[in-house]
């Protein structure tokens, strides 16, 4: 289970990121939309988030296995986001923090 979450809020980071890059979502988001720059580091760093969780999945047990694990946690992920940014976006950056504790926390569970 700890490891479902890990991977799971990554995936969150990565699409809401992947979101905060487009205007409109950023005006859902910031109430502005952002720099041309500001945009394609978002979209970077929304990639990045999504093949760093494939990465720890890969090398996690069986590549096939562990790469439908993935597919299934993006699938879930994706309708999270979706349903954050169409029912609670303006509460989406303290839905971004509380991914990220939970990530450095499962995280280190699994370390230990």
């Amino acid at each position: 289970m700890i490891f479902f979450i890990l991977i799971w809020s990554v995936c969150n980071l990565g699409f809401f990121a992947l979101a905060s890059a487009m205007s409109k979502h950023q005006k859902q988001i910031f109430n502005k939309t952002l720099s041309e720059q500001q945009t394609r580091i978002l979209s970077g760093l929304g990639w990045l988030l999504l093949i760093i969780a494939m990465i720890i999945c890969a090398y996690s047990g069986n590549l096939s296995n562990m790469l439908s694990y993935w597919v299934g946690v993006l699938t879930f992920s994706a309708l999270f986001v979706g349903l954050c940014l169409s029912y609670i976006a303006e509460k989406i950056k303290i839905i971004a923090l509380c991914n990220i504790a939970l990530g450095l926390i499962s995280g280190l569970i699994i370390l230990i």
